[in-house]
């Protein structure tokens, strides 16, 4: 049975993919100087159905902000445990996100990715870090950007660190806003994506699953007044454990 799912919900996410891929893109193209404002619109469609696939189920969790009231561009800190993470905040908040440099050469996905706004590093590089802090700062006005900065997924258990180097952004761009969010998978232990395991098997994994609950908390905002007498590294654990603290909690007190 978990092999039909794995068969059924690929196909469908495949089929999904490419049929809506090339109209993304024509539209992208098309309206090529509004692209930044059309992006959000289009990756919330896609992510919905994508989520609606593997059958993921968004819940709000107790004392969970809304970002309707912040104003500005926005930087999402969410904690990474699975692939699913870039369509739940894909599909809640239009997101585009910081990525590794190899997502920008995926066939499709990739293209889609560039003209969304998506922002781009290689971790081999060590002349990158200023260089994504600056796009970060200033290439995403008005928007919201997502980062994941424990660099990696992992499970609940693993307790991932955040690598500080992402929260020296407002020390560039004061007027930009810190949203820690908190991801939290009833089912973790078969939902996370650990190495030395390859994405073909969690997502074996993840098709698996009947249905997939998430929770979702956003935190109180982190502004450049948070910043006061605090190093960017001390901001980084201020944050890291604001989104991790609700994981050592049980699911159903969320």
């Amino acid at each position: 049975m978990n092999v039909l799912r794995f068969c059924a919900k690929t196909a469908l996410f495949l089929l999904t993919t490419l049929v809506l891929s090339p109209l993304y893109i024509f539209i992208l193209f098309l309206f090529y100087p509004w692209r930044l404002s059309i992006g959000p619109g289009l990756v919330r469609f896609y992510s919905g159905i994508c989520l609606a696939i593997y059958r993921v189920k968004i819940r709000q969790g107790k004392g969970s902000r809304s970002l309707k009231k912040l104003k500005g561009s926005l930087l999402i800190i969410s904690n990474h445990a699975s692939f699913l993470d870039i369509f739940v905040l894909s599909a809640r908040f239009g997101t585009a996100f910081v990525s590794k440099a190899e997502v920008r050469t995926y066939p499709v996905i990739g293209q889609i990715a560039r003209l969304m706004g998506s922002i781009f590093f290689d971790r081999a590089s060590s002349k990158e870090r200023m260089r994504v802090l600056n796009s970060v700062a200033r290439g995403h006005s008005g928007r919201v950007l997502a980062v994941f900065p424990q660099g990696t997924t992992g499970g609940i258990s693993e307790r991932l660190s955040f690598h500080r180097g992402i929260f020296k952004v407002i020390e560039l761009n004061p007027k930009l806003t810190i949203v820690p969010v908190t991801l939290y998978y009833r089912d973790d232990a078969g939902i996370a994506w650990v190495r030395p395991q390859s994405l073909r098997e969690n997502a074996a994994r993840v098709c698996g699953q009947k249905k997939i609950p998430v929770k979702l908390i956003v935190h109180q905002p982190v502004t450049i007044e948070d910043y006061r007498g605090k190093t960017a590294a001390e901001v980084c654990r201020m944050v890291e454990n604001t989104v991790l603290g609700p994981l050592a909690k049980p699911y159903r007190e969320l």
